[in-house]
């Protein structure tokens, strides 16, 4: 029962989180460099604070750096792409492919490499959660243009298929990074791996590391370019700063909780309440933060998306 709980704190920090990485969009901008500095920052955050929580002490094993390097690669990618994501279209359908790839990959992981139990109720789970994804994957482009401008001018082709490339394109990274996560919390890997606290800290300082060095390679780029084509600065304020802090805190405690869940519960039951209660949340959250309105058909999406959650449990 403890474990449920734990997983129940976590989906609200997820939630929380999204809606701080909102927050600091909407301050500053959507360069690049922008979400760039933010990973570094959180990350750095994120390592100093679960330093301190392991008594000042480091323990690492090439395993568990592997595993972080790896996640931190596909983490960081998806993070990158959301802040575009976000840009172009609600905050609750970026939560939605985001969560749905981190459970159905997941799932299908456990059903082949771990011989976790396969019934007909979770296969309609999954076809309930590809009509989600088509109701609302489809469709958030255009609710977003057309608060903005004319109904009569719907958005290009062209942009139309650059949204569903970035959906697709968070799916299955986070559902990578689901997978090694559960992994690195196997049984078998006990006596190679970190614990999950340290594996918090190792992927945090992985993600400052990783990102510092991109960083750097943009403002080495963007230098080289004459000035009225290099991008605007963003607007960095004590609330901006406070913010990275509070998602790297918020994010680092929902990855824990996530972490120590995945070693006592199996796949097919921790990804899918973690993304029934995630859509629901950051959807509500949208909506009384941002004021947000989903289109019909997405939030018929939403709404299947946590029933297909209720044929996993």
């Amino acid at each position: 029962m403890q474990y449920y709980l734990i997983i129940l704190l976590s989906v609200i920090g997820l939630a929380a989180t999204f809606i701080i990485t909102k927050i600091y969009q909407n301050r500053t901008n959507t360069e690049l460099r922008v979400s760039v500095l933010y990973n570094i920052m959180s990350g750095l955050c994120t390592a100093i604070v679960f330093y301190c929580f392991n008594g000042f002490t480091v323990h690492i094993t090439p395993f568990s750096a592997m595993m972080a390097v790896i996640m931190t690669l596909f983490s960081g990618t998806y993070v990158i792409l959301g802040f575009k994501l976000i840009s172009m279209g609600h905050v609750s359908t970026y939560t939605l492919f985001l969560m749905l790839g981190g459970m159905m990959l997941p799932y299908f992981f456990g059903l082949g490499f771990l011989n976790e139990e396969f019934s007909v109720f979770r296969l309609i789970g999954l076809l309930l959660m590809i009509v989600s994804i088509v109701l609302t994957g489809m469709h958030d482009p255009k609710s977003q243009v057309h608060s903005a401008q004319n109904e009569s001018n719907p958005p290009s082709r062209k942009k139309h298929k650059k949204y569903l490339f970035l959906c697709i394109s968070v799916f299955l990274l986070n559902g990578c990074v689901n997978i090694i996560a559960k992994a690195h919390q196997l049984p078998q890997y006990n006596e190679i791996a970190v614990t999950a606290q340290e594996f918090v800290m190792l992927t945090a300082l992985a993600k400052a590391i990783i990102f510092s060095l991109l960083y750097y390679y943009l403002c080495w780029r963007d230098h080289k370019k004459p000035l009225d084509h290099r991008p605007a600065r963003a607007n960095f304020t004590l609330l901006v700063f406070l913010l990275i802090i509070a998602g790297a805190l918020v994010d680092g405690l929902s990855c824990l909780g996530q972490l120590t869940s995945a070693a006592h519960l199996p796949a097919t039951v921790l990804f899918p309440l973690v993304t029934g209660g995630s859509v629901i949340l950051t959807a509500l959250a949208g909506r009384l933060f941002f004021h947000e309105k989903p289109t019909k058909k997405a939030l018929i999406g939403i709404i299947l998306c946590f029933v297909a959650t209720l044929f996993f449990l």
